[in-house]
């Protein structure tokens, strides 16, 4: 990660001041005892001659004592002297080094505590540093990319990679890039990303820094704020336009059979005049399915909560579209998970949501496949929940298109109104669920529905296919 926290050894923790005095106290005493050694040899001349002459032999050795002892106490002093100034230097330089390892310490505390995620890079290439943050977003530990070449960290034709070599090779940065990036755990996430220049003690640059965040979560949840929008924008719309339109429908539909009526009562219509009235109750009947689907987008209606038992909820939608499925040459296939805990919520309305997510997965394999069913419990955000997926084999979902599938009246299908999965999205947010879809063009859709599971003592379910 980054250099680790210094260890404080025992002689780094004795006081320097300290050290100091007694170095200093140490150089007096030397140089008191030495100048006393000096005046006691003035006081034993005298008991030496004893009133006779003095050896002449004796002055230059006395001389070279007290030159030796003088040379001894300025010795004495100036190692004091050094040792003192050496105390004080080595303190000053330890207090900055220890202000430069803080300084050091609060930089290490901030880039571990920041929740983004930050990585340097050298002139070299070589990643130099992965924050704590780094390591969750891009899956990877610092073990793995640290002293390594970003080149060999990321596989060629990784977006991340090309952000790098931009940003490095030929000095073009970014700001708040999304990228798709896929971890070493094959998981799908999208990381927005900023590079800038790194540089160094002389200001001339030394590497780049790269700043990410995963905003997977924050992407699907300003969807869902899209969508929410979107729906209380045209919840009033829509009741007033059905409500509007339902009066005049309903006339056009009672004239069209009494006109029928009136033409028939002198004998069969001639097969023109017969087709454009077949073709008009058509259409009007159509349109009253549009204003009934608009009156459930306005108006879902109350929600009567009760258990529902999901494996009894399968078998019926089973028993509802094997036809349809046999008619499509497609496979039905089911599975829930033994114990399941029912769900609290209005079966209809739940058994409407999973009929239109089957049937736009049977439009999605015009020449046959599978669609698997299935049921499970987990655990999210601390409380039970009860998944459904809808998988199948189909042309799958462009890209482009699967940010906006749940926006009402945005179809793929030259001949859908654009209403099935807006209402579907509407009743799981009305029974507190979430909704999501993944697919891949030409490998299938999975639709997945999680609904809050009944906190008391799960039922039994049985398991089929």
């Amino acid at each position: 990660m980054f250099r680790p926290i210094p260890e404080s050894t025992f002689f780094r923790r004795i006081p320097y001041r300290l050290i100091a005095s007694v170095l200093l106290i140490l150089t007096l005493v030397v140089s008191a005892v030495l100048l006393f050694s000096l005046e006691q040899d003035k006081l034993l001349m005298p008991g030496v001659t004893q009133d006779r002459p003095v050896p002449v032999a004796l002055f230059p050795a006395l001389w070279q004592s007290r030159r030796d002892l003088i040379v001894v106490t300025v010795l004495f002093v100036l190692v004091g002297a050094i040792g003192f100034a050496a105390a004080i230097t080595f303190l000053h330089y330890d207090s900055t080094k220890r202000t430069l390892e803080a300084v050091k310490g609060l930089a290490r505390h901030i880039l571990q505590s920041i929740p983004t995620g930050v990585l340097t890079i050298n002139c070299d290439g070589v990643i130099t540093a992965v924050n704590p943050t780094a390591e969750a977003i891009l899956k990877r530990s610092s073990a793995d990319l640290l002293g390594n070449s970003y080149e060999s960290a990321f596989a060629k034709g990784e977006a991340i990679r090309e952000v790098l070599d931009d940003a490095l090779r030929r000095h073009r940065h970014v700001s708040h890039k999304d990228l798709s990036y896929e971890g070493q755990d094959r998981s799908s996430r999208t990381i927005r990303v900023s590079t800038a220049e790194l540089s160094g003690d002389d200001g001339h640059l030394s590497g780049v820094i790269l700043q990410a965040q995963d905003v997977t979560d924050w992407l699907a949840l300003e969807q869902r704020v899209r969508v929410a929008d979107k729906l209380a924008a045209l919840h009033t719309l829509s009741a007033g336009v059905a409500h509007e339109l339902r009066n005049p429908l309903g006339a056009m539909d009672l004239n069209l059979q009494l006109l029928e009526e009136e033409m028939t009562a002198n004998g069969p219509l001639p097969p023109q005049a017969a087709h454009y009235l077949h073709v008009l109750n058509a259409e009007c009947r159509r349109l009253s399915a549009i204003l009934d689907n608009f009156m459930k987008f306005a108006r879902p209606g109350a929600i009567r909560l009760h258990e529902v038992d999901i494996g009894q909820l399968f078998r019926h939608i089973l028993t509802l579209m094997q036809f349809e499925a046999e008619e499509r040459k497609i496979r039905l296939d089911q599975t829930v998970e033994e114990g399941l805990s029912p769900v609290m919520g209005d079966e209809t309305l739940i058994g409407q949501v999973l009929v239109n997510i089957v049937v736009n997965a049977f439009h999605a394999m015009p020449d046959g496949g599978v669609c698997r069913i299935a049921a499970g419990r987990r655990e999210a955000d601390g409380k039970p929940w009860v998944e459904i997926s809808v998988q199948d084999t189909g042309v799958g979902i462009k890209p482009e298109d699967l940010s906006r599938l749940f926006e009402p009246f945005y179809t793929t299908k030259p001949t859908g109104n654009g209403l099935g999965l807006a209402i579907a999205y509407r009743i799981v947010q009305d029974h507190g669920g979430r909704i999501a879809v993944a697919s891949t063009p030409g490998s299938g859709t999975t639709v997945t529905v999680a609904l809050p599971a009944a906190v008391h003592e799960p039922s039994h379910a049985t398991v089929g296919a």
